[in-house]
């Protein structure tokens, strides 16, 4: 038999916790039964309430975030009046985007008043749902059959004039319980004139409001603003009771929580007076409060319960869980018969033997623990403690032994691999430095051009980035103005960027059409293109003399007008795909007219797509907000200001992708002298 200091540590501790259980088990619970009994029975009553206020804030998370897509969405549609297509196409991106995050989102619409949207019809509303197959439907609906405009939905906040969520109804036309937050849109006289909708499926809430059953055996509800039950509440046990209540109850969705009470006071009469507990607890509920009760309400058969309730604040909701005493105790009760009286003595003795006990195991562990510090301090050639045993101990030791010869070596390691480093890092400061380098300068600036004003920018996540823009005259009339965004980061999109920088340059002296020029510079760049990088590409020719711009956009983010009296034009066609991918693809052009102080924005998508801690995006609609609501100012103040807000939104959120700006404004009345680029 193997002596004890042969032993592995952990037959060691688990013989040293026996004989602390078997001593103090015996010991300690008579003293301590009384301090235990009320300290579990807080323990019980604080995890349950813990649970849930906790399952109550987890359903209430998805509410501010369809609040501010329907705000958002009300709002895109007042400032960019789209047309049927595009307003169909922005709800079905919207449901597509928010079911990630939101997966009780089932439908989304947008509804006018009566000959609102359509002089011509009288109903006019989009809804995008997801139907039994799972796959996402968008349809034009409303007629005598489905009088969308005299339902709850829309007329509740027409009347009170904001915005609202909906008590649980049963839609028509989706056949399913849902509750709805309604949006008013209005004209730019700030008049109503229709209604975004965002439903959220109660199947789906309900599948939530079980999470708030932290112990398995809980009977859960969730009631609305006006007490009406949202999931009501089902006993595991005895599930045929329930269902005899609900049976003779009202229907689920037409059902409240004094409803409720109503008919256990006239169908289960008991001393204890249920309803009125129950009706107290309803109270207490509506007026959003957190809380607890006691009573035989909802399994009367089970005794007494506990009943847990806390407030969902956005929708005014509330969530409630009833847990039969009896089962709450159970652990207590169990306990009772396994405390002898003379806890506290064995305590006493387990201590003492546990302390000595454990001071000889960890000795060894002490010394080690010393040569340890000393050898990270740098002093490699401390001596070990010699282990007497052929435990964990000792293997730990020969283990640090093999460490302290390997970390001489290693440490030489550490220096190559520094030195190399700062080279790599130096390296990539001149690869930046010659990569700016090739971007146009702002200076000198074009002295003669007063027709217009410009400004361009290009912030790169990494050292190098796949990023370009250039701006050149090619001619006395004629000024050329071009936005790319590489795929990938780092040096391989940075070389390529030089690529498609050095060819824009050298073929825009042979052809001066956009849609030949850009044509031409796709076939360069597709020969013998085995990595398959690309490059989404923008290019604009500007007419000095008229402000026609001809332009073609390959595969690139929509480039915005933003008018002299603030109107925002988005200029959404594609003449193609991106470059560098498809030889011999022929892109056609557009054109565009700016009149004087209209303003031409170009950017990449690392404007759009920045993300702030939650990795949420910037997105497209705040860009245009910054547009709509950005004072009258020069190029260079609209993008200091495009700026300010990405960064604002993005706070500590490390930048992913280069960021670029070209920002140009068309003069038509300038005055001979005025300056024409800001960086």
């Amino acid at each position: 038999m193997k002596a004890f200091r042969d032993w592995d540590l952990a037959c060691k501790i688990n013989a040293a916790i026996l004989l602390f259980l078997l001593v103090a088990g015996g010991l300690i619970g008579g003293v301590l039964y009384w301090k235990t009994r009320q300290i579990l029975s807080e323990e019980v009553d604080t995890s349950a309430r813990a649970a849930v206020r906790l399952a109550a804030e987890r359903i209430n998370r998805d509410f501010p975030v369809v609040e501010a897509a329907a705000q958002e969405l009300a709002l895109s549609i007042e400032l960019l009046r789209p047309d049927e297509a595009q307003q169909k196409a922005m709800i079905r991106a919207t449901l597509e985007r928010l079911r990630k995050s939101v997966p009780a989102l089932c439908g989304i619409s947008i509804a006018y008043i009566p000959y609102g949207a359509d002089p011509e019809s009288r109903y006019y509303m989009l809804y995008t749902h997801v139907n039994k197959a799972g796959e996402i439907e968008v349809a034009r609906i409303g007629g005598e059959e489905y009088q969308y405009f005299k339902f709850d939905w829309f007329t509740i906040p027409q009347l009170l004039d904001r915005a609202v969520w909906t008590e649980p109804y049963l839609d028509l036309y989706a056949d399913i319980l849902m509750s709805t937050r309604s949006q008013p849109i209005r004209d730019a006289g700030g008049k109503f004139i229709g209604m975004t909708g965002f439903d959220l499926s109660l199947e789906a809430i309900n599948a939530q409001v079980v999470a708030a059953d932290v112990y398995g055996y809980g009977q859960e509800f969730l009631i609305s603003r006006f007490g009406r039950f949202v999931a009501f509440p089902e006993d595991p046990a005895h599930p045929y009771e329930t269902k005899e209540l609900r049976d003779e109850a009202a229907h689920l969705s037409q059902s409240t929580i004094f409803s409720y009470a109503d008919l256990l006071r006239a169908k289960m009469f008991s001393g204890d007076d249920a309803s009125g507990r129950l009706r107290q607890i309803g109270q207490e509920m509506l007026r959003g409060r957190s809380g607890e009760a006691r009573g035989r309400i909802f399994n009367r058969r089970a005794g007494v319960e506990r009943i847990f309730y806390a407030p969902v604040s956005a929708p005014g909701w509330s969530l409630g869980v009833a847990y039969p005493e009896s089962l709450l105790m159970a652990p207590l009760n169990s306990l009772t018969y396994r405390i002898v009286p003379v806890a506290a003595a064995a305590l006493l003795l387990c201590l003492a033997a546990t302390g000595i006990l454990i001071r000889i195991l960890t000795r060894p562990l002490g010394r080690l623990a010393d040569a340890a510090g000393s050898i990270g301090a740098g002093n490699f050639n401390t001596p070990l403690p010699v282990p007497k045993g052929g435990d964990q101990i000792g293997r730990l030791a020969e283990a640090f032994r093999a460490m302290q010869q390997a970390l001489g070596s290693y440490t030489e390691k550490v220096r190559e691999t520094t030195a190399a480093r700062e080279r790599i890092e130096s390296e990539l400061e001149v690869a930046r430095q010659i990569q700016m380098g090739i971007l146009p300068r702002m200076l000198p600036p074009l002295p003669d051009a007063r027709e217009f004003s410009l400004f361009a920018t290009l912030r790169p996540a990494r050292k190098v980035g796949g990023d370009l823009y250039d701006f050149f005259y090619l001619d006395e009339f004629h000024y050329c103005f071009i936005v790319g965004d590489v795929s990938d980061k780092g040096i391989p999109a940075a070389l390529f960027m030089a690529v498609t920088q050095t060819l824009q340059r050298s073929e825009a002296e042979k052809l001066r059409e956009p849609g030949p020029l850009v044509s031409r510079i796709n076939e360069l760049l597709s020969r013998n293109n085995e990595t398959m990088m690309f490059v989404t590409y923008f290019l604009g020719i500007l007419d000095v003399r008229t402000g026609e711009v001809r332009y073609t956009n390959a595969g690139h983010n929509p480039p915005c007008i933003r008018r002299a009296g603030g109107a925002l034009e988005l200029l959404s066609t594609r003449h193609g795909p991106a470059l560098g991918v498809v030889p011999g693809t022929v892109y056609g052009s557009g054109s565009v007219r700016l009149g004087d102080g209209d303003t031409f924005v170009l950017y990449t998508d690392g404007v759009t797509e920045a993300e702030n801690p939650g990795h949420d995006p910037f997105g497209s609609g705040a860009l245009l907000r910054v547009l709509a609501y950005c004072p009258d100012s020069s190029p260079a103040g609209l993008g200091k200001e495009i700026l300010q807000a990405v960064d604002r939104f993005a706070g500590e959120a490390e930048q992913a992708d280069d960021i670029t700006l070209l920002i140009l404004r068309f003069n038509a009345f300038a005055e001979k002298g005025a300056p024409c680029l800001n960086s």
